[in-house]
């Protein structure tokens, strides 16, 4: 992935560190069709009141109705083209299937344009092509993988990240993944992933390196709860510099947000991982 460095001339050029999308993007203009628009809610509820402080502004940009479920079997489809999504880390990629009907999906890394790529049972291991876990080798790197036969894909979706292969259990019934965050976990065999690692893997070291294009992207400054008035914050108040004050951070409607448990335990799939990303077997 090209990185690209610009010259010095101001404070604010100074740290900037892009992407040089010129180098990887072969389509400046997305597919109408395939486009729809969405609605800037500024992080507010659905009463219109502020729920997420810090949003807002942000440009102007439609949504790619991006393909997660590659369910089109054993019908091949060519890669027209490699655009950049502003909803997502990742590059998204035009494909074309033989019948005509167009799709979105997420980029994988080194695909090129004219790549035939193909959904079906059993399919080459090759990138952009989507089958089966269980039908996979092991040590194969996937992304956007199903955790839920025919769901569509909720797993590796952002820029560079992966999920790796590592057989199956000893009932047969599931295939073993390690995710890239460390967790070890369990999927149905008949689960389907997409071979290859997702695109725009430097993704991670790019430094706006100026407050303007935060603003651009909706995120605006933030105050510190600490340097708040206890009326406006659970954090505020006292003589100089003091501390959080409670056993955890607090929001301004003080309850607890962070290291909060949220995962629904009746709806989890606690019990299909086999080692949290924090090392503890389950």
């Amino acid at each position: 992935m090209a990185i690209k460095i610009v010259k010095p001339r101001s404070s604010g050029r100074r740290n900037i560190v892009l992407i040089d999308y010129k180098k990887h993007l072969t389509s400046s203009t997305p597919h109408k069709q395939l486009t729809k628009s969405i609605h800037n809610h500024s992080g507010r509820n659905n009463t219109g009141k502020i729920s997420i402080w810090g949003r807002g502004g942000k440009n102007k940009r439609r949504y790619r109705e991006v393909d997660f479920k590659r369910n089109i079997f054993d019908i091949p489809a060519t890669v027209k083209t490699v655009e950049y999504d502003p909803n997502r880390t990742c590059f998204v990629s035009l494909i074309v299937y033989a019948n005509g009907l167009k799709n979105y999906i997420i980029s994988p890394k080194d695909i090129k344009i004219g790549d035939k790529i193909i959904s079906g049972a059993n399919v080459d291991i090759k990138i952009g092509n989507t089958m089966k876990v269980g039908n996979m080798p092991e040590g194969t790197f996937v992304h956007n993988v199903e955790l839920t036969p025919m769901h569509g894909g909720q797993l590796a979706r952002s820029a560079g990240s992966s999920v790796q292969v590592l057989g199956k259990d000893e009932t047969g019934t599931y295939t073993v993944l390690k995710l890239s965050s460390g967790e070890t976990r369990k999927v149905f065999n008949d689960c389907l992933a997409t071979i290859g690692i997702v695109s725009n893997e430097d993704h991670n070291i790019i430094n706006l390196g100026k407050a303007g294009k935060s603003r651009h992207l909706g995120w605006k400054p933030t105050v510190r709860g600490s340097a708040m008035n206890p009326c406006d914050h659970p954090h505020g108040g006292g003589e100089g510099r003091q501390g959080v004050g409670h056993d955890a951070p607090r929001t301004p409607w003080g309850k607890r947000h962070m290291g909060v448990k949220t995962r629904n335990r009746k709806k989890s799939s606690n019990n299909l991982i086999i080692r949290t990303r924090k090392g503890k077997t389950l």
